[in-house]
């Protein structure tokens, strides 16, 4: 839920919730708010009208994506590319492109030097790689706990974000409990289990559909995602 605010504040609504909403070619359009009322606002449409109430919990007061493909030399081509290919091309039909990013790195370092930059703009952050209940494993380096990504990222104050990790086992302890203590992570949504890389894109698409294209909450949103999965792979999700 976005929270304060303001009468002529620019912020993301789902396409869906407006008149036409359905041609826009992402799922998200960038409005002016033209009146709050309690928990919800109307905002200012093209023609200068204004809509019907939205809930201030479907509101997006900024919104960016980033997908972080993390290399083992191993299996980057037979999975960890065609993964990232199958995401990132999925969430361009939700986002504008000046909105998603995707970066490929082996070192948490290289992470670390990429986050210091650009953090500010990214609100949903997607990790794709090997993981274990302890740790993620990168290329170079090998196994980092969580303490590592604190090292890395924690000493530039960056907002809280969403962080989807696709990264076997992630969403067990002690990983997931320790990650999304970090004051960088609002929330962690992470695989239990072993995942397959279909049904964590399967997963993904589903997720980002009902957050984005439907304007669900996140707790929602990962509720009804999980229903969708097949077999005995599971997510938690963390906050």
């Amino acid at each position: 839920m976005a929270f304060n605010l303001k009468l002529d504040q620019w912020v993301y609504v789902p396409s869906i919730l407006l008149p036409d909403g359905g041609r826009d070619i992402h799922a998200i359009r960038r409005c002016k708010i033209a009146e709050v009322v309690n928990r919800s606002v109307c905002v200012q449409l093209s023609d200068g009208s204004s809509s019907k109430k939205i809930a201030s919990s479907k509101i997006h007061t900024n919104l960016g994506i980033a997908l972080v493909s993390i290399g083992d030399f191993a299996s980057e081509e037979g999975l960890i590319t065609p993964l990232s290919k199958s995401i990132l091309q999925f969430c361009r039909l939700l986002v504008p492109d000046d909105q998603m990013t995707s970066i490929k790195i082996r070192a948490i370092g290289e992470l670390g030097e990429w986050w210091g930059k650009n953090h500010p703009a990214y609100t949903h952050v997607i990790l794709v790689g090997h993981g274990s209940r302890e740790a993620i494993h990168f290329g170079v380096g090998g196994a980092r706990k969580p303490k590592s990504f604190e090292r890395r990222l924690g000493i530039h104050h960056a907002s809280p974000k969403t962080f989807i990790s696709l990264c076997c086992e992630t969403g067990r302890n002690p990983f997931a409990r320790d990650f999304s203590r970090l004051p960088f992570c609002g929330t962690l949504i992470a695989p239990y289990h072993t995942v397959h890389g279909a049904v964590a894109s399967q997963f993904l698409q589903s997720f980002m559909s009902l957050h984005l294209l439907q304007g669900k909450s996140l707790g929602v949103a990962f509720k009804n995602a999980s229903e969708l999965i097949p077999g005995r792979e599971s997510f938690r999700l963390w906050k």
